[in-house]
């Protein structure tokens, strides 16, 4: 403790100038601890908080975005889920194919064709629904051919007609009169199984 006053008071005779600068020093040498022994070893760790950070804030603005569109999602699917049912509602049971292909051949007959082939292939299982095809030859006009067309656009089920292939057969009374051969495809919808049931 002497050592100690002798010492302070040797600093308070000293000039101003001299005194402030060994304050100076002093503050300089209690900074350097305190960044040494506190603040630098948090550095590091306060870098990596601060990248964590950003990270995070990058994800929530993501989620943000994310569920700000779940309405526009929820609707998305609500209008996809009842665009099926009505697709579905077309597709007709296996007991309405035989009434159905019955229609397609009646359509050809009101039209004014003449039916040469009229054959029902075996259905082709495409997951939730089977394509019926029928293999159709016609004779008549093209008129004829033309309102078959429309007939079958309007049957109540889904019908394609696809592979026309149309051939001239000359004039009969000077009509023109045409041979078309086609294959007319209805769908059938295959009811899922119940649970439980063993699967075909």
């Amino acid at each position: 403790m002497p050592a100690l006053k002798i010492n302070m008071d040797s600093v308070m005779k000293l000039p101003l100038q001299k005194r402030v600068l060994i304050l100076v020093v002093i503050n300089i040498v209690i900074a350097g601890l305190v960044y040494w022994f506190f603040t630098g070893p948090k550095s590091d760790e306060v870098k990596r908080l601060n990248v964590n950070l950003q990270d995070l804030t990058v994800k929530l603005n993501e989620n943000r975005s994310i569920a700000a569109d779940i309405p526009r999602y929820l609707k998305e699917k609500e209008d996809m889920e009842n665009k099926l049912k009505a697709a579905v509602a077309q597709l007709p049971n296996e007991k309405e194919i035989p009434d159905l292909i019955d229609g397609i051949s009646v359509s050809g007959q009101k039209s004014g064709l003449k039916i040469l082939l009229f054959k029902p292939e075996h259905e082709v299982k495409k997951g939730f629904y089977a394509e019926v095809p029928v293999n159709m030859q016609v004779e008549g006009r093209y008129e004829s051919l033309y309102n078959f067309s429309i007939k079958v656009a309007t049957l109540p089920r889904i019908v394609n007609v696809s592979g026309m292939d149309i051939q001239s057969l000359g004039h009969k009374n000077k009509v023109p009169v045409l041979k078309a051969s086609f294959v007319a495809t209805t769908f059938r919808f295959i009811p899922s199984p119940p649970e439980g049931a063993p699967k075909k």
